[in-house]
């Protein structure tokens, strides 16, 4: 019963998230405000997702008591991939420390290398507040130059797909430190999922860093192979959209795996003690 409200919960919510986008896509397909399906949604896919990713572990997170106790045999194998043990992430401050800090480097370093963040040192950035119209999904966004050398891009998906990637992954970089700390093991193996996330490739901020090389070379590439424009990028969002996902999957994953088989359980009733002794 605790998994069927987990999944219940989740499948009311993606159903509310599709009502609410369906009529909206109709309008902008109908208009010809954009040629692509694919285009469209993307957008759309990102927000989904990290909403569908931030609420189930936040869910878990405040509600502790859902997650299904450790059980012997081939469910307790599946579950170590699939449930973090959120009982383990409430044990001490010093895990929610580095949890926090991580989360904020992981932020700033992805927006950065995104293009969310925009650093000219030539100073040729105008001083400017613009509200962006775009589509669905692209927008309303905002684009605040307050100094010639520095500038901020803030679109829907961009602040989505920030916010899930740096929630589990700065978890799975405070996880991995709680992990060779408190058991001496190695704990290199959860890395690759977080890093990869920063080659999650803004569609609409060719200006960043990873996405401007890959615009630089792919995007040519695919104009000689007979490929036009709009293809090439409707294909960049489908590379960019996978990225999303597998990234968030394999968070998700060694997530659960770090809590479930390599860090403790710290016992309820210790937890208990200690807040009734300082009470």
């Amino acid at each position: 019963m605790r998994s069927r409200i987990i999944w219940l919960e989740l499948s009311i919510l993606l159903l509310a998230l599709l009502f609410a986008e369906f009529g909206e896509v109709l309008r902008e397909i109908r208009t010809d405000v954009v040629l692509d399906w694919f285009v469209t949604l993307a957008p759309l896919i990102w927000i989904d997702a990290s909403i569908i990713v931030l609420y189930a572990f936040f869910r878990l997170y405040f509600t502790p008591e859902l997650v299904p106790p450790r059980t012997s045999g081939a469910m307790k194998r599946v579950s170590a991939f699939l449930v973090p043990n959120t009982r383990v992430l409430r044990g001490g401050t010093r895990l929610r420390k580095v949890w926090a800090i991580s989360a904020v480097v992981y932020a700033v370093t992805y927006a950065f290398l995104q293009g969310v963040f925009v650093v000219d040192l030539s100073g040729s950035l105008s001083p400017v507040f613009v509200v962006i119209e775009s589509a669905i999904g692209y927008g309303p966004g905002i684009a605040w130059a307050p100094t010639t050398t520095f500038g901020i891009q803030l679109r829907p998906y961009s602040i989505a797909a920030a916010a899930s990637l740096s929630l589990l992954s700065g978890l799975v970089f405070a996880l991995a430190v709680q992990v060779i700390r408190t058991t001496g093991r190695r704990a290199a193996r959860a890395l690759p999922g977080p890093l990869l996330g920063f080659a999650v490739m803004c569609p609409a901020c060719a200006g960043g860093p990873v996405s401007g090389l890959f615009l630089a070379y792919v995007t040519p590439i695919a104009f000689m192979g007979g490929m036009g424009s709009a293809s090439a990028f409707s294909r960049f969002l489908v590379a960019s959209t996978l990225l999303l996902i597998v990234t968030l999957v394999l968070s998700w994953t060694m997530i659960s795996f770090l809590t479930n088989v390599l860090l403790p359980e710290v016992p309820p009733t210790a937890t208990q003690g200690s807040a009734s002794t300082n009470a």
